[in-house]
């Protein structure tokens, strides 16, 4: 029963209405009963293994509670162990099985192992890390065990984070469930808002975006050069608008039942490193990622080479979180090693840049209009004196002229060019970011290292025109119009704030008038048969 389908809507429609119509004293047991249905409309079994797993973890907090240390290590041990065992088991089991096979091959022994025949159950990944979380938040002494075993079982269970997150915290999750929630006109109104925006950014933007890189990455060889860098950029907008959709979806759910989850997603394209965008890309991992592992080897505490080591264990891990394929595990690497490379050059790369803008800020206006007369009149007195030269030399001295030119006149205006060059520094530490995060995320969709490499490799040059033999040429420029209107969404949220706050506050017949635009737009323009979440796989 997928977010972006009828069923739930009926199932969602259902849960909401009995949720304000039962008492207080009885909800919890409304969600639990919804949260257990949801999960095993996709297989029965799977609620039998949430069961176990959030049985054992909350037996071993009882257990590990006001006990000696040596005792509560015993238990938060058993905890992992049957918690992680699950997880291996029935993700990671037939991964490590195969690439042990591909070793002993290498030495020529035989390895016969059996693979076994199980499907990952759905979300596993996430209700996992969320159990963890609770058991070591009790191990730390940073909470108290919660006594309730049914609010505990709807905390590790709920349906809008069950599946895909955000990974909540026991400290603040479970609370809330104990608080007596009221109908809130505006709260309630504005969860809907925030689900109709998930959905827009599900059915329209990430799958019509999907329509065209499936066809690239389906079959990479019949393509070089500009369809493939498409590719490569716009799948990075793709996996961004499918899981923030998703996210979008489950926060906008839980505040039309009264409940606040955590954010996830925090505008990642407006990041200036790549550390600043994994801090604002699936917050919720990266925070536990930090809390529960990366401050435990000694975070940034520790000698620098001891610090890189760090970062590069836990983004290893995150590409192994991710999948239980050797393209996951190189792509979580790839990401820890720029970040360590990025460390290790800070200095010399804001030297450069200091130079590069400061430099050119420092240049009196009457140099920027004496290069561009001398770019103009390059262009110009070679035909006059009836000499050929190339129009592509023509065009560069030209547009050099009016560049300079243009740099001449903001000079001459106060202030101005200092501007001008403080958001072209930052709008091209964007398009570095962004281009590394894209080419690190190459891996992430590949069927394999092989097909990665092909795409890295193959992604400069090329006819620019060649993009519409993956997809017809309306259908591309609406998926450009598309990813224009998120990043213009983007930049007034990043600039002026929450944008349903911008909207509340507008007229109520402009207001109105965009939520029927919104809604007209996914009915209209969302594609039919949308698929699953890409990040249900996790």
């Amino acid at each position: 029963m997928l977010f972006n389908s009828y069923q739930y809507f009926i199932f969602f429609a259902f849960v909401v209405g009995a949720f304000y119509a039962v008492p207080h004293r009885f909800r919890w047991m409304l969600l639990l009963g919804a949260s257990y249905f949801y999960y095993m409309m996709w297989d029965p079994r799977y609620g039998l293994l949430i069961l176990t797993s959030t049985a054992v973890v909350y037996v071993t907090a009882l257990l590990m509670h006001d006990k000696p240390v040596g005792r509560k290590k015993l238990w938060v041990v058993v905890s992992m162990l049957v918690n992680f065992g699950i997880l291996v088991a029935f993700k990671y089991f037939n991964f490590i099985n195969n690439s042990l096979k591909d070793l002993f091959a290498v030495f020529g022994a035989n390895y016969s192992v059996p693979a076994l025949s199980i499907v990952m159950p759905v979300g596993i990944s996430f209700y996992t890390f969320m159990a963890l979380s609770y058991t070591i938040d009790v191990y730390r002494g940073t909470r108290q065990p919660e006594r309730h075993f049914g609010i505990f079982a709807l905390f590790v269970s709920f349906f809008p984070v069950l599946l895909s997150g955000p990974i909540e915290r026991s400290t603040t999750l479970l609370p809330q469930f104990y608080r007596e929630v009221e109908y809130d006109y505006d709260r309630f109104t504005n969860g809907l808002k925030l689900m109709a925006w998930g959905f827009f950014q599900k059915l329209v933007i990430a799958d019509h975006i999907n329509l065209y890189v499936n066809q690239v990455y389906n079959r990479p060889e019949f393509f070089t050069g500009v369809p493939i860098l498409m590719a490569i950029y716009l799948f990075a907008i793709q996996v961004y608008c499918d899981f923030s959709g998703y996210t979008d979806m489950a926060i906008g759910a839980a505040q039309v039942l009264g409940y606040r989850l955590m954010p996830n997603f925090r505008r990642p394209f407006f990041a200036l490193t790549l550390a600043e965008m994994w801090r604002r890309w699936h917050m919720t991992l990266i925070s536990w990622l930090r809390d529960y592992l990366y401050i435990p080897l000694g975070g940034n505490r520790v000698p620098k080479w001891r610090n890189y080591f760090n970062i590069l264990v836990v983004f290893t891990l995150s590409g192994l979180w991710h999948g239980a394929q050797w393209t996951f595990v190189l792509w979580g690497s790839l990401n820890g090693l720029i970040m360590v490379l990025s460390n290790i050059t800070r200095r010399p790369r804001a030297w450069v840049q200091n130079s590069v803008f400061g430099g050119l800020g420092r240049v009196p206006a009457a140099a920027y209009f004496t290069i561009a007369a001398a770019l103009a009149a390059a262009a110009v007195l070679p035909g006059l004196a009836g000499i050929t030269a190339g129009s592509g030399v023509k065009t560069a001295a030209v547009a050099s002229g009016a560049a300079a030119f243009a740099f001449g006149v903001m000079k001459a205006r106060d202030g101005v060019i200092g501007k001008f060059l403080h958001s072209t520094r930052k709008l091209w530490m964007m398009f570095v970011t962004f281009n590394l995060f894209a080419f690190c995320g190459v891996f992430f969709r590949a069927r394999d290292v092989k097909q990665g490499w092909y795409m890295i490799t193959h992604s400069i040059g090329g006819n620019a025109m060649a993009v519409f033999l993956a997809q017809d040429m309306v259908q591309f420029f609406l998926i450009l119009l598309l990813v224009v209107l998120l990043f213009v969404i983007h930049y007034i949220q990043e600039t002026r704030g929450s944008i349903r706050e911008i909207i509340k506050a507008l007229p109520a017949w402009l207001r109105w008038t965009l939520y029927v635009c919104l809604c007209t737009g996914i009915l209209m323009l969302g594609v039919r048969g949308s698929g699953q979440f890409i990040y249900f796989r996790f």
